[in-house]
């Protein structure tokens, strides 16, 4: 924090002190140099305009370094190469006094792919690995490889690659008329960001055919879940960077004995890692220093099968190769999450014997092989297939007065067919014994927690959830229009007391049978719900927090409780309320796991503490479900991973009045039913507290206002000592600014 301090206090005074030449006599900057052209090399794309009464800024005093590639040029017959970058901050100034100590070059060639086998990247540049000579792609560095590095002055900087192309040791045969890519990589003291600017050149000049190149998968596939997926200490940031080391020809030497041979191509890494609970072999790999790192047990956040999570065939822009996912076959694609198989062997299903990768398309290729056995069909999953021929819709809600019986009318329509079910059709898809299909009823929309605070719900002091919604079961008992719109209405009334808005949601699961012996195999479909007016004039919606398609980057459809609550973060919230913890299930198998203290099942607070890996809680049936230990795979401090912007384009991670939102519960207390014997904790520090677990954090926390021992009325007012004071330091442009303090949308380069 003190460093980025230091480093906008510099900034400004630069900015200020050439503001203050530029009055006086400033001139426009001259143009960026353009780009050589080398014997061989192409034209270079030549530098932007310099800023008015151009100058340099220091390198180390911005927050951000932007490489882009001038141009490099290889002399006739793969001489050393010559390349010049440029580096600039965000508002165009040229940065200066880079040291060659901290720059390293990648330089790779592309070779088609032969017999079958795919496209593939192979290093110039090498290193050994476990003495074994050679074994691993490397970077060169500008100031130990024995090239010449300058800085121009300008910005920019000239290397001088310490060989030529045909003298590296373990490099591939040069070709000059195959596609080249140089990256860079820039480690300064402060760890200050900077892109790697992976470049592809012909040595021989001209344009690049896309129908030849290996783009594959893009940054923003892998940063959906990633938000922006950095390894190896902060320096590489960009998979088209990675794959000039990570190709075939790169191994680990430490783990070269086992059944993968220590790979670390980047197909072969990339899907172990992803896949690695479900490997037969698992997958490790020792890194820098020694380091061991053990994938075998990573769970994938959803199906394994939705290979176009990563591989989009829709940007063919960016990635036109996306494709290959299942039109290029071979067993070293396969193989790496097919790690059982044994292809020399009769290992394939069938006892099918492979001697090279011909063999595969006879089957996989599409569309020449069996279309039953093309890839994209063998990884369809059937049911989420299935699922979009049923789509919910609550129709009106009706009788929402306080006091009032809720009566709900539903359809769940075929989108693909264009009809409406007959949800109570004894041989349809909602009245098998699995199947469900029911509507939640809750309130209210500005912060659901179900508050009775007449008492006038039935509910148990001592057994079943706490501040559940009232529940409407559709499988049974409800009224055909004759248009398949069913109608039912709530045993239990609108509490008295209540005012403002409530929201109505459809939920629940259709089951099939797809004749593969499976049985009966239940679907996940979205819920949809419908805000109904309480005591406002019209239903106010509930406010945004969050957007599902933003929890689907990482979960695709997420889908929970048996399918039965998917894609809809309200349906969530209905149950998972700040009144609600787990404490209905806190016996039997859950109890002897994970012990007989309730947790909160808060939304706000359960789903914090699930992606900071330090909560366990207890489910359906008492069975356990341990989160301590797992690991987000973004940054856990980027709240716009999940959070959404609010109608001024606020965060929606900022403080809240800690008045207007309920507290969490963390005890419900001897009655379950009523909300004054609950031990809560104020709202603020409930979120923060999920991430921020230190007695530390806890105590500042309760300096300023925060209460981990506090109570409720029975209308869910917050009761307690202090008055959190969280925005006055956190909030929108304040001293501690969280989004600042996070870094939240920082380090992105794409």
């Amino acid at each position: 924090m003190y460093r980025s301090i230091t480093r906008k206090w510099q900034l400004a005074a630069l900015l200020l002190s050439s503001a203050l030449l530029f009055a006086c006599s400033g001139d426009t900057g001259p143009t960026g140099p353009a780009g050589g052209q080398g014997t061989a090399g192409p034209p270079g794309q030549g530098g932007p305009p310099g800023p008015s009464g151009s100058s340099t800024v220091p390198v180390d005093s911005v927050e951000k370094i932007n490489v882009s590639i001038v141009s490099i040029d290889v002399p006739d017959g793969g001489g050393a190469p010559t390349v010049v970058m440029r580096l600039t901050n965000d508002l165009g100034f040229g940065l200066s006094g880079l040291p060659a100590s901290t720059v390293g070059f990648t330089l790779a060639q592309l070779s088609a792919g032969q017999n079958g086998g795919s496209s593939e990247w192979q290093s110039y540049i090498t290193r050994e690995s476990n003495n074994i000579p050679n074994a691993q792609a490397t970077t060169e560095s500008a100031s130990t490889a024995g090239g010449t590095y300058e800085d121009n002055g300008d910005g920019t900087y000239t290397y001088t690659f310490s060989q030529a192309l045909t003298a590296y040791p373990a490099g591939p045969t040069y070709d000059e008329t195959k596609i080249h890519r140089l990256g860079v990589e820039i480690r300064l003291p402060e760890n200050i960001p900077a892109n790697n600017a992976p470049y592809d050149f012909l040595p021989t000049g001209g344009d690049i055919n896309p129908d030849n190149h290996r783009l594959i998968v893009n940054n923003a596939a892998c940063n959906a879940c990633h938000d922006n997926l950095e390894v190896h200490g902060e320096a590489r940031f960009d998979v088209e960077y990675c794959v000039t080391c990570h190709n075939p020809y790169s191994i680990d030497g430490d783990t070269a004995t086992e059944p993968w041979g220590g790979s670390v191509d980047m197909k072969v890494m990339i899907h172990k890692i992803h896949y690695g609970i479900n490997l037969a072999n698992g997958y490790r790999v020792v890194g820098f220093g020694g380091r061991p790192h053990d994938f075998s047990n990573i769970v994938f956040p959803q199906d394994v099968r939705n290979c176009t999570t990563c591989h989009r065939e829709s940007n063919t822009a960016e990635v036109p190769q996306a494709i290959n996912w299942r039109t290029v076959q071979n067993r070293a694609a396969c193989g790496t999450c097919h790690d059982d198989i044994d292809w020399a062997n009769g290992g394939h299903p069938g006892g099918y014997v492979f001697t090279d990768d011909t063999q595969c398309a006879l089957c996989h290729d599409e569309p020449q092989g069996v279309p039953a056995l093309w890839v994209s069909t063998v990884h369809q999953i059937p049911e989420a297939e299935a699922a979009k021929a049923f789509k919910y819709e609550v129709i009106s809600v009706a009788n929402t007065a306080p006091g009032e019986f809720p009566t709900v009318s539903i359809r769940v329509l075929n989108p693909e067919a264009g009809t409406v079910y007959d949800v109570q059709d004894p041989a349809g898809p909602f009245q098998t014994a699995g199947a469900r299909l029911r509507v939640d009823v809750s309130w209210t929309t500005n912060e659901l927690g179900n508050l009775d605070p007449n008492d006038t719900l039935a509910r148990s002091a001592t057994s079943g959830a706490p501040f559940a919604p009232i529940t409407i079961d559709f499988k049974t008992g409800a009224t055909n229009d004759g248009s398949n719109v069913f109608t039912k209405t709530a045993a239990q009334a609108i509490p008295t007391g209540i005012t403002g808005s409530g929201i109505a949601i459809l939920e629940g699961r259709p089951e099939i049978d797809f004749g593969d012996g499976r049985g009966l195999v239940h679907l996940a479909v979205v819920g949809s719900g419908k805000s109904f007016a309480i005591t406002d004039a019209t239903p106010q919606d509930r406010r945004k927090v969050v957007n599902i398609t933003k929890c689907n980057d990482c979960h695709k459809t997420l889908a929970l409780h048996g399918d039965n609550r998917v894609g809809n973060t309200e349906l969530c919230s209905t149950c998972h309320n700040p009144n609600a913890t787990d404490v209905n299930r806190r016996a039997g198998d859950c109890a002897t796991a994970l012990g007989t203290v309730e947790e909160s099942i808060d939304l706000k607070r359960m789903v914090h503490r699930i992606h900071a890996g330090n909560v366990g809680l207890c489910g359906f049936g008492n069975s356990p479900h341990d989160y301590n230990g797992v690991v987000y795979p973004g940054r856990l401090n980027n709240c716009e991973g999940c959070h959404v912007k609010d109608e001024d384009g606020v965060g929606t991670y900022y403080p809240v009045d800690p008045t207007a939102v309920l507290a969490t519960t963390i005890n419900t207390g001897a009655d379950r039913s009523i909300l004054t014997d609950d031990v809560a904790i104020s709202p603020n520090s409930s979120v923060c507290s999920s991430c921020h677990t230190s007695d530390l954090a806890k105590n500042h926390m309760i300096q300023n206002g925060g209460d981990f021992m506090a109570g409720k009325d029975e209308n869910g007012t917050l009761s307690s000592s202090g008055n959190e004071t969280c925005q006055l330091c956190h909030g929108l442009g304040a001293t501690a600014d969280v989004g600042e303090m996070h870094g939240v949308g920082s380090f992105r380069f794409n």
